[in-house]
């Protein structure tokens, strides 16, 4: 049995980490940082640096499942219907071409976050209205601050996508977007408490894909079912940055994790880091 453990604090604001939790032994990187939060209480349970709640950068494709989500809430997507996915994406002059290999089959929503399907999820994204998935966004708590780290939290900054090609960047984490790894892992929570639904079990299903075959496999842990989504972004500064993002039990969800760090791969970069943060909460040293 998974078991939560005690909440590592900032005290004086961001003047120290409270050493007690810390994840910093699990990050290769003084420039990574990590979040871990209870999903029943939304509490701390474990805690690397302070750019965790400070550091704004794009989340990339974090925001798929967020993205259908939100969809599949509002009626606007069934999670049956498929596509042929065409593996080549232009946007805005831009390439966005899917990195997952030839499939022998057509592309539902549990595939496309499995895969990170970047033609399923523009296509899809095309149903919102001007604007709306920045709302959708905000109500995953993206542009606010978590609560968890005091006054000087950095809180995300969202712009609303009027135009159908921003807003299909927008759904890929690729526009108007950035976020603390707090604000992800907060709004994994929320993600996490939605997918016990029917009409959410998709998301669940494609997140425990990603992990078990297809882009998060990295951050596999033996007998422990985990939902995970990866992420790759290029910062305003023109630098790298890789995500996970997940919680576990994928089905009962106890925790949920965000992890950011230097790098050009979700799944190569911070897939690894997130499963040495998991293995150490299911075996309770966190």
């Amino acid at each position: 049995m998974l078991r939560r453990s005690a909440v590592g604090i900032l005290l004086g604001g961001f003047s120290r980490l409270a050493s007690s939790r810390s994840l910093d032994p699990y990050l290769n990187s003084p420039r990574a940082a990590a979040v871990l939060i209870d999903c029943g209480t939304r509490r701390l349970i474990a805690v690397a640096r302070a750019a965790a709640f400070r550091s704004l950068e794009p989340p990339g494709s974090t925001l798929k499942p967020l993205v259908l989500a939100a969809l599949l809430e509002s009626g606007r997507l069934n999670a049956a219907e498929t596509m042929v996915c065409p593996r080549r994406l232009r946007i805005r002059g831009r390439s966005f071409d899917c990195a997952h290999p030839e499939l022998a089959e057509p592309v539902n929503a549990a595939l496309a976050l499995a895969y990170s399907c970047n033609c399923y999820v523009a296509h899809a994204a095309e149903r919102f209205r001007p604007g709306e998935l920045a709302r959708e966004l905000e109500r995953f708590g993206l542009a606010s601050p978590t609560g968890l780290a005091g006054e000087d939290e950095a809180h995300g900054r969202i712009r609303a996508a009027m135009d159908p090609d921003d807003q299909r960047m927008q759904a890929l984490g690729e526009y108007g977007v950035e976020v603390t790894p707090a604000e992800i892992a907060m709004a994994y929570v929320r993600l996490a408490l939605k997918t016990g639904t029917p009409g959410m079990r998709a998301i669940r299903e494609g997140m425990e894909g990603a992990v078990e075959f297809g882009t998060a496999r990295k951050a596999r842990v033996a007998g422990v079912p985990i939902a995970g989504k990866t992420g790759s972004a290029m910062s305003q500064r023109g630098e790298p940055v890789a995500w996970f993002a997940g919680f576990v039990p994928s089905a009962s969800p106890q925790a949920a994790l965000a992890v950011m760090l230097p790098g050009r791969s979700g799944g190569s970069d911070a897939a690894p880091a997130a499963r040495k943060i998991f293995e150490a909460y299911t075996a309770g040293t966190l």
